[in-house]
């Protein structure tokens, strides 16, 4: 959930017939991009090194020029459950920003095939910071790796460069961290698919909770019927959605959910310890 990637797609047409060209992208010129690969999947970074380490790999056959550059966001959930991470260059005040204060080391570089490169993310936070967890995302475009993709239709010439944008967390963490999640709303509802599970979670102490929600459809007599797994990164609040697939002969009763720190994808520290939390949902 903290990492994804974006395809940005640059379009020339010559002439500037726009319209045509835009048509012609939408019947699906584009390829699918090779891009870098990136470890680890997440930063966190603490202030007595105030450094962080990610190993770059190219593993297509063509160079990939690689660009590193900084942005703030965290994960957010829409009323339907749906994650995203709005970034932006310019936090509100007050936020627990640390994008003013990273670095990458080489900002810029060209991967060859083959080719591994370690960067280097150095913090360097303002004097009597407070103690806490203060976020950044990391953006990591990469673009060459496959040639232009060209087609003339008529006296329209299109070229299309795809560059890939890898997005992860880097969480610049200072003196005393506590965090915890609590279940603000839980309901669980038959529907024409199954059973519809929704959680509404929120955050507390100073940092973000990490860890991973297991949510088992129980019977009548509390045998389990079904168990779905979801990863929750709850930075301030966060809404889960999971649905238990209809079974035939299956009478469920309630949702039984545990949420605890396991997160196997993290690097190790990632995820800061925190209490488990249970509880048990009814079906209506």
């Amino acid at each position: 959930m903290d990492l994804f990637r974006r395809l940005t797609r640059t379009l020339r047409a010559r002439p500037a017939r726009v319209a045509i060209a835009l048509a012609a992208l939408a019947f699906g010129l584009a390829r699918p991009a090779h891009a870098v690969s990136v470890s680890p999947t997440a930063l966190y970074i603490d202030s007595r090194t105030r450094t962080g380490v990610l190993t770059l790999y190219n593993p297509g056959s063509l160079p990939e020029e690689i660009t590193i550059d900084f942005s703030y966001g965290f994960p957010q959930a829409d009323t339907a459950g749906n994650v995203s991470v709005s970034l932006t260059k310019e936090p509100a005040a007050g936020e627990p920003s640390a994008l003013a204060w990273m670095r990458a080391f080489p900002r810029r570089l060209l991967l060859q095939p083959g080719q591994r490169q370690i960067v280097r993310v150095l913090v360097e936070p303002p004097a009597g910071l407070a103690d806490g967890e203060y976020w950044a995302r990391i953006l990591i475009a990469s673009r060459g790796g496959q040639p232009p993709i060209e087609q003339t239709q008529g006296d329209v010439r299109l070229q299309l460069n795809v560059t890939t944008t890898l997005v992860m967390a880097a969480n610049y963490r200072k003196g005393d961290l506590r965090t915890g999640v609590n279940v603000t709303a839980a309901s669980a509802r038959r529907t024409a698919d199954g059973v519809q599970l929704t959680v509404d979670l929120s955050r507390n102490g100073n940092a973000a909770f990490l860890g991973r929600m297991r949510a088992e459809l129980l019977d009548g007599r509390g045998e389990v019927l079904a168990t779905l797994y979801d990863d929750v990164a709850v930075y301030r609040t966060m809404r889960r959605r999971l649905t238990f697939p209809a079974a035939a002969g299956a009478a469920p009763a309630a949702v039984r959910i545990h949420i605890d720190t396991e997160r196997e994808d993290l690097p190790v520290g990632g995820a800061l310890p925190a209490a488990p939390v249970d509880q048990r949902i009814p079906i209506s």
